[in-house]
């Protein structure tokens, strides 16, 4: 490797996605009935981009490979990966 070329502490390959997380769904939840939660937040989810995300916010280089569409939910997910 010369000077010029990047130089990453680690190389993470895998998928991107959002997890939906809900709040306020009682416990312990009846069988096939509709539930209304009180609150729900959209986060980063997926093991691959979790770990990318956390070993570049403890200060490595991380190299992330994935692939994601064009749309909003794509957007978003990589907006919380870069955060």
């Amino acid at each position: 490797m010369d000077a010029s070329s990047p130089h990453f502490d680690i190389a993470v390959a895998g998928e991107i996605n959002l997890d939906l997380v809900l709040d306020g769904i009682p416990y312990p939840m009846p069988l096939e009935r509709e539930l209304l939660a009180s609150s729900f937040r959209v986060t980063l989810g997926s093991s691959a981009a979790i770990l990318a995300h956390n070993l570049s916010a403890l200060g490595m280089r991380v190299s992330f490979s994935s692939l994601a569409a064009g749309d909003d939910f794509s957007r978003l997910a990589l907006t919380h990966l870069t955060d």
